[in-house]
């Protein structure tokens, strides 16, 4: 459906071009140049497709080059920003400390990984591990750790250093990199933080959620300008092993993919003159597709308007 409204819509675009073009007879008038010239290739079921270069202008063609790129693996998953044992969110906005008790120094220490993980293996699978919140039991006293009988109230602000937990597979985790960062972004794909946020390693051994065969994750994120609320979700950038050698890639707004779900792109043989070929897409990473078949590297293609190409290349005259 989505090719055929692409094709309708590029010869709707091309109309004008070739009503002006062409005589009564339907052949090019006399000093005019077609806007589509459809040239069957021997051998192919696929035309060459060659344009006008207004044409080409109103279908806003643009090319590129296939290229060779190392690309790092990357995973999203979810994450739930949460604390270590022995610290207290920040003041709330009406003034005073979390719950009524006083809030830990800025100075505070968190409690070891070691303690962490202790009070961690210890959580039933539900509540999650996030409800583990540490509570000094009153003013003045060394703090206690608890696990809240429900999770705290969100948008509470975390002084100093933040903690990020993440559920992975097995499989996930020992792909992943385990020495590297994780980036953090905002929930929504449309709000972005103030700052880019990098959580670091927290040296946490991963805590075994048996009943789900998931293994729970920390980061954490130092500092105390980093403006993350207890208890709210985020998206986290994992960065996972793998072969960084160099790979065949096009930007995937060349792609196009026809009515049988084969991938396609448009090579740049000449100048205005286009011919569909087919590709084998690997993976989509980012803005890239990652190719397994198709043209050699340095092939000029379309980037942008394959599409209405493919349109004009189908109901061009």
């Amino acid at each position: 459906m989505k090719a055929q409204h692409m094709a309708a819509l590029a010869l709707l675009w091309l109309a004008p071009a070739a009503a002006n073009a062409a005589a009564p007879g339907g052949s090019p008038a006399a000093g005019k140049t077609a806007a589509v010239t459809l040239e069957q290739i021997s051998g192919s079921s696929v035309k060459r497709v060659t344009l006008s270069a207004k044409a080409a202008q109103r279908l806003g063609i643009e090319t590129g080059k296939v290229s060779e790129q190392s690309l790092i693996r990357r995973q999203m998953v979810g994450g739930l920003i949460t604390l270590p044992a022995g610290r207290q969110p920040g003041p709330t906005p009406g003034g005073g400390t979390f719950g009524g008790f006083a809030q830990a120094g800025a100075g505070a220490m968190p409690a070891s990984p070691a303690g962490v993980q202790k009070l961690a293996a210890g959580l039933p699978a539900q509540p999650p591990v996030s409800a583990l919140v540490a509570v000094a039991s009153a003013p003045g006293s060394a703090a206690s750790p608890a696990l809240a009988a429900s999770p705290p109230t969100a948008n509470l602000p975390i002084v100093g250093d933040a903690w990020v937990q993440v559920s992975l597979s097995p499989g996930e985790l020992e792909r992943l990199t385990k020495e590297q960062p994780a980036r953090l972004l905002a929930l929504s794909t449309r709000d972005k933080f103030a700052s880019e946020l990098l959580a670091q390693p927290s040296g946490v051994a991963p805590v075994e959620d048996a009943k789900r065969s998931m293994l729970t994750l920390y980061y954490v994120v130092p500092g105390r300008d980093h403006g993350l609320m207890l208890n709210s979700r985020v998206r986290v950038e994992l960065q996972y092993s793998g072969n960084e050698e160099k790979q065949k890639v096009v930007p995937y707004s060349a792609v196009y993919y026809d009515g049988k779900g084969a991938a396609w792109v448009y090579v740049n043989t000449q100048p205005l003159t286009y011919e569909r070929q087919r590709i084998e897409v690997e993976r989509v990473a980012g803005d890239l597709a990652v190719l397994s078949g198709g043209p050699p590297v340095g092939t000029p293609i379309v980037t942008v308007g394959a599409p209405l190409l493919f349109g004009a290349e189908i109901f061009g005259k």
